[in-house]
């Protein structure tokens, strides 16, 4: 069971029922109903995943959320966008986010093939050149100290353009964060 486990509305205070009540509309919006492609609140209707971490702190918790659905409108095609998630999901070991992405991942050209693959930590030789880059850049992020080699950067531009790229770093950055903050929660794969 998570460090912070799944509360009721009720439960929660006012800070924390208005932050649930946004947390769902954007959850909605973002990712459908909990289950349509992985499943963020139990079958008592309490929120599962991050969520009770951004719930704990409401306020860095909707920001964080917020930020997650920006991300979403960035120049970063979805394959690569979810090689990129596996890939910093993969390195940390952070079960629930590649329970959640391999869902969605599922919904982009990625076969289920190199999806394991990547939650594997190995790169697919079969991936196309947006996804390859993806991961090289999102391994080395992850993996390495230091400012990333200007070759690497350079791929990275020539394959996905300079605002693919910042968005590739984006996502790498948050997603990071976000594998941090499930692991310190100790947040489990639901048993569905």
């Amino acid at each position: 069971m998570s460090r912070l486990p799944p509360q009721t509305r009720d439960e929660l205070s006012s800070s924390q029922q208005d932050a649930h009540d946004e947390l769902s509309s954007i959850s909605q919006q973002a990712f459908g109903p909990s289950g349509s492609k992985f499943f963020y609140k139990d079958d008592d209707g309490r929120f599962i995943g991050p969520y009770p971490f951004f719930l704990a702190a409401p306020e860095p918790g909707l920001s964080a959320m917020r930020h997650a659905l920006m991300l979403g409108k960035l120049p970063l095609p979805p394959d690569a966008k979810e090689t990129a998630i596996l890939t910093c999901g993969a390195h940390f070991k952070a079960p629930y986010e590649l329970y959640a992405h391999e869902n969605v991942a599922k919904t982009t050209t990625l076969s289920e093939q190199q999806i394991e693959s990547i939650k594997g930590d190995n790169k697919p030789a079969d991936l196309n050149d947006q996804c390859s880059i993806a991961f090289d850049v999102s391994q080395y992020l992850c993996n390495k100290p230091g400012r990333l080699p200007q070759d690497l950067w350079d791929r990275s531009v020539q394959t996905l353009g300079r605002d693919g790229t910042v968005a590739l770093i984006h996502y790498v950055g948050f997603y990071a964060y976000l594998c941090i903050a499930l692991n310190a929660a100790d947040v489990p794969v639901p048993q569905t």
